[in-house]
This record gives structure tokens, sequence and C-alpha cells, in this order.
């Protein structure tokens, strides 16, 4: 007996509810566009009772599932902590049952299980755990996947040996998700081949958006027109384009026994490919979350706007809410997790500096990194700053220590623009904080 049902968990021994059986190549693409999620998890188990005997498999496949997604988002793998079944039951949101064979005696099956995001970022350091992780995309990638033969830039035209390849690719432990388009006209009319080639913003956004996609992975080889040659072997041109401007470029070269075998090598070296690249660039700390009071100097209008930007795009920062603004500075509780020195590491590969400010007299400190804020009454005072460097300038920085730093120069504007006035300031200066809400940050599940 085959079957699909996807089930949610309420709790650790919760009630489980069953929803419509969805198709199983639905089911199939959902799990390979979500990193938390562990699809395919083999299990056999033995025993007298049928009942029994499931509900053993769906612990088994429940702590295979963890430990392979520790290995996925850990840098270097290694052993997860120990947790008992019902800790690991608390970080599941739930699990699909892909297909089963059961007897009276036996069960085996395929298990999709899907992870709770904040309850695994919370648990990854547990139990002499992991001190970093990688963070997933919040949203899967496109792959165009481009053939080249004879000078002619194919993507949607022909059916190509590359292009089934990557149609056949079956989900996989992949860090970063990637979607295959459905190839019909409304792909072929959001981006061409030459336009996937030369890397068209606009057309790269219209292709990500009709995906909801975070950006867009062209995948170029060539291949003669007969087809690829295992000899000869394959090499991949891998650009990642984000939609926001950033792009990384790789080139994957691979050998085969067997045109096929070639082609599925290319494919799962061109996820693990991306998977590496994404490691080296997005790890940040592991445990609790905590909140820091910043300072933000503003010396020009854009200059809020370009912070806010930016700590939008730092992953180990999850929250980030604006206390009070002046013409001179922005009082901003950043939520983050790991201490001081591992947010400046974060910080400074967006473009932003951290450093320890001096104290301002009568003014109501925040304590330490992580303490609770003051009261709203009370006008706070942080003890750190953040501020803008200059663009480029913080993948090149190795001194981000905010423990022993001096307090930070004036931020660096990107661009000229008109000094803050009375008109466009929120406070003046010496006036009680306040509170404007929370910014539009990256969204965190």
């Amino acid at each position: 007996m085959s079957t699909v049902l996807v089930l949610t968990m309420a709790g650790p021994a919760g009630a489980q509810t069953g929803s419509p059986p969805p198709a199983a190549a639905a089911s199939a693409t959902n799990s390979a566009a979500d990193p938390f999620a562990v699809t395919g998890v083999r299990v056999d188990i033995n025993g007298s009772n049928p009942t029994t005997v499931r509900d053993q498999a769906i612990r088994e496949a429940q702590a295979k599932a963890w430990a392979e997604l520790y290995r996925r988002l850990v840098p270097g793998g290694g052993n997860p902590p120990r947790l008992s079944d019902n800790d690991i039951a608390r970080l599941v949101q739930g699990f699909e049952i892909d297909e089963e064979k059961v007897s009276a005696s036996r069960y085996l099956g395929a298990i999709t299980v899907r992870f709770r995001p904040n309850a695994v970022r919370d648990a990854l350091g547990q139990s002499g755990g992991a001190t970093q992780y990688v963070e997933p995309p919040a949203q899967p990638f496109v792959i165009l996947p481009v053939t080249q033969t004879d000078g002619r830039i194919i993507l949607w035209q022909d059916r190509t040996p590359w292009r089934e390849a990557w149609e056949a690719r079956q989900p996989a432990a992949s860090l970063v998700p990637l979607v295959v388009p459905d190839g019909e006209l409304s792909d072929a009319q959001a981006i061409s081949g030459e336009d996937a080639v030369g890397g068209n913003a606009e057309a790269l956004a219209r292709i990500a958006q009709a995906y909801k996609a975070g950006g867009v992975v062209v995948a170029r080889t060539d291949l003669p027109a007969n087809g690829p040659d295992p000899a000869r072997g394959l090499t991949v041109e891998v650009v990642r384009y984000g939609l926001d401007g950033t792009r990384d470029a790789q080139t994957v070269q691979v050998k085969g026994s067997s045109p096929e075998d070639l082609m599925t090598r290319a494919v799962a070296a061109v996820g693990a490919q991306l998977d590496d690249s994404w490691r080296r660039e997005h790890t940040t700390a592991t445990g609790p979350e905590q909140t820091t009071l910043v300072r933000v100097p503003l010396s020009a209008v854009n200059d809020w706007v370009e912070t806010r930007k930016r700590l939008a795009g730092v992953h180990a920062v999850t929250r980030t809410n604006l206390v009070s603004i002046s013409r001179s500075e922005a009082l901003v509780a950043l939520t983050h997790r790991g201490d001081p020195d591992q947010l400046a590491q974060a910080l400074v590969r967006q473009d932003l500096g951290l450093a320890r400010t001096a104290a301002v007299p009568g003014a109501v400190s925040a304590g330490y990194p992580g303490a609770p804020l003051p009261a709203p009454s009370a006008a706070p005072s942080a003890d750190w700053q953040v501020t803008l460097l200059p663009r480029g300038s913080g993948a090149a920085s190795t001194s981000a220590s905010p423990s022993g730093a001096s307090p930070a120069a004036s931020p660096t504007s990107l661009a000229p623009s008109a000094p803050l006035d009375a008109g466009t300031a929120g406070t003046v200066m010496g006036a009680p904080p306040r509170n404007l809400g929370t910014l539009p940050a990256k969204s965190v599940p």
C-alpha cells in the first residue's frame, strides 16, 4: 500500500490532525522548498502490534531527521545534541507519510519531517551542541538550467538533457532550496535564455516573483549537439542572484561513467556548491535571543534608511525595534542571537560597525547586552553604537571587536543628502524617547 498523508502536531504528545492528502508531486515540491524539512526518511520496524510499530517508526524517523537537519545547518556537521523522543517531538511541526507498507509484524515507510524553525534555532546549541549554525534562505531560489549548443542559448525552447536532469532531481538534504520552473509560456515571457546568461535584473526579478523566490540561480553548460560526453566531462557556470542585488559566481566540473550519470552528478555538484557558498556567507551564532540597545548616529536623511536596510540583511538580528529618533541619532533595540562579538561579526558583513559608546551623564543605562530595556518614562542610554561603513569595506575588515573598541566615528553617508532638520526629525535633542513601533525587518518564522 502506498499513500501520502500530511500530519501536523500540536505538541510533543499533541493531537495529530490529518489534512486532505495532496498529490505526491506537490508534497515533494513543498518539501524541497523548505530547508527545515527532511524528506524521504526511511524506516523499517518489526513488531507484533501494527499500531505500536507505526508509532515507533514515526519516532525513529523524527530522530533520524533531526540528526540530518543538524548536519545540514551546522558547519562541519557532527553529532547533534542528545535529545529525548519528547524533546525532538517538540521541535517537529508536522510530518508526511510519503509511502508505507504495513503488515502484522513489520512497517516499511518513507517519511518527511518538518521542523519548527525557531525551536530548532534554540535547540542547536543545547547540551554541548554547536556554537554556530547556518541560517537557511527564507525563500527558495529558482534554478534556470541553460544549455549552450553550437553558440545557441537554450532555456525554454527545447527539452535538453540538462533541463531533464534538473526536472528528475529528487528532494535532497539541501540547505539552499531550489525550484525548477514549469517551463510554461508565462515563464518564457518572464525571462529568456539571453536574459538569464546576461543577468538581466528586471527579468530575474520577474521569474523570482512568479515562484515567490528569494533569488535566481543560472546554471549554464555547453553541450555537444549529440548530447553529453562522459569522457569529456561537464563544466557548469553557476551564478546565484539575490533580489537584494548580490551576485555569487562559481564553476563546477564533473565527470561520469555515462551520459545519465554525468548529468546526475552535475546536478548534485551544483547543489552542493550552492550550499557551500551559502554556508560561508550566512553563519551566525546559536543560543537564546537577547536584546541590546544601540545608538545609530545620523548626519543625513539617507543614513537611517540605509541602516535599516542593512540591518534587515543581518541573519543574527531577528527583530529591530525603533525606540526613538532625533535629528542626530536613532535609538534602536536589536534582538539577536550570540554575544556582542558575534553580533559585530554578523553586522560587519553588511558593512555596519559595532562599538562601545561613552556614557551619557544622567541617562539610564541599558545595563548589559541582553538586559531588559528601561521603562519608557526613563531616558535610556545605549552602551553600543552602530555606524554605517563604506560599501564593501566590511568584508575585508578583521577588527570588529566591540569589547575593546573606542566610540565609533560618525557614520559615512552613502550619497549626498540634505541634513536632518526639525521638519524631518521625530524628536528634539533631550526630549523623552517616543515609541515609534517595530521596523519592517526580515521575517523570521
